[in-house]
């Protein structure tokens, strides 16, 4: 055998021994893993998605946030800003749900606020005050014009406090007016009692209507010109020493045996404050009285009503006029109008008219 036959046949000879051996298992898994990584190697760069650099600013800006809280202080907590109400017309509001701070700004028209039950206030057009308590005391802050209060008696002093510059008004059941001018406090009392003094001390001056203030702004010193008319006292006629008529036997008249006139003193030119007080009371009960018994509800369901009501006392010391706004039903007002005829004021030569706000409850 030649040379190239032996290598023929040694050749087949090796193929039939793979031929004849079992086939290994290949690591597919692994084959692909390494394709997919010399496929990353020799990828030419791709064109970055502008979302991706979007995503990297905002880490950045986040990474510089966090430098700065950690480098400096910044406040807990910023104040809040305090709300404000301002009107384009006349209009009512209620303070019963609003928050204490509340500014009230009378822009075109007239603002008034309600507290149910308590006192109302008003302020006159381009006047500005804040609400600075609604507890047990309602105050407010009176930062420019005037405001005219309405406030419910009470029998605990001072609900109702005005604080004008620097000077505190506080009254117990009155209707009164407030205004800034000219760096003063005026003080016009209409109806009732005002104390008047410095912010955080007692009253130093008191007004007892119908009368007018004027005060400094601290509230420490001021003058009170009193509006009450002045009683007239007529002089009475004094007749001189009688003569003796002759022949009578008469002898002049000693002066302890001269009878001093009558002399009447008239009455005052309105009803006091406490006479006024106690008339409204009586009314007051009469008026919740009549709502009560005319008033029908079911259910355990309690009925409250807020009016206001307005009536003239006669110099007679009569009632007159008599008005509830909102009205009651009429069978309620029918009922007090004849309980209110009953009470009677102390005459006087002018009378009075009195307004009150009532809360009527069933």
């Amino acid at each position: 055998m030649s040379g190239e036959g032996a290598r023929e046949a040694a050749l087949r000879g090796l193929v039939d021994a793979a031929r004849a051996e079992a086939a290994p298992e290949l690591d597919w898994a692994g084959i692909e893993q390494r394709l997919l990584r010399e496929a990353q190697r020799s990828a030419p760069p791709a064109a970055r998605s502008l979302y991706t650099y979007g995503w990297g600013a905002l880490a950045v800006a986040a990474a510089a946030a966090l430098w700065l809280v950690g480098t400096r202080t910044l406040p807990s907590a910023l104040p809040a800003a305090s709300p404000n109400y301002e009107s384009s017309g006349p209009v009512r509001a209620s303070a019963d749900a609003a928050e204490v701070g509340t500014r009230y700004q009378a822009n075109t028209g007239e603002v008034t606020v309600a507290h149910a039950g308590r006192a109302e206030w008003t302020l006159a057009v381009g006047s500005s005050a804040l609400l600075a308590g609604k507890g047990e005391v309602i105050r407010v802050q009176l930062e420019r014009g005037s405001v005219l209060s309405q406030v419910v008696p009470n029998p605990k002093p001072e609900t109702f406090i005005v604080e004008a510059a620097r000077a505190r008004i506080a009254v117990h059941g009155t209707v009164f007016r407030v205004a800034l001018e000219g760096g003063r406090v005026l003080v016009d009392v209409r109806e009732g009692t005002v104390g008047v003094g410095p912010l955080g001390k007692p009253s130093t001056f008191m007004l007892e209507a119908p009368a007018h203030g004027d005060f400094a702004a601290d509230g420490l010193s001021g003058t009170i010109d009193s509006r009450a008319v002045p009683v007239r006292v007529s002089q009475p006629h004094v007749a001189g020493p009688q003569r003796s008529t002759p022949g009578r036997g008469a002898s002049p008249l000693s002066p302890s045996s001269s009878a001093a006139p009558a002399v009447s003193a008239p009455p005052p030119a309105e009803p006091s404050i406490s006479e006024i007080e106690a008339g409204i009371a009586r009314i007051v009960e009469a008026t919740s009285d009549c709502f009560a018994q005319h008033t029908q509800s079911a259910n355990g369901i309690q009925i409250t009503v807020h009016t206001a009501l307005s009536l003239k006392v006669l110099g007679s010391g009569s009632v007159a006029d008599l008005d509830f706004q909102p009205p009651l039903s009429p069978a309620a007002e029918q009922c007090a109008a004849a309980r209110i005829s009953q009470v009677h004021f102390a005459a006087s030569e002018q009378g009075a008219r009195v307004t009150r706000m009532l809360e009527l409850k069933k």
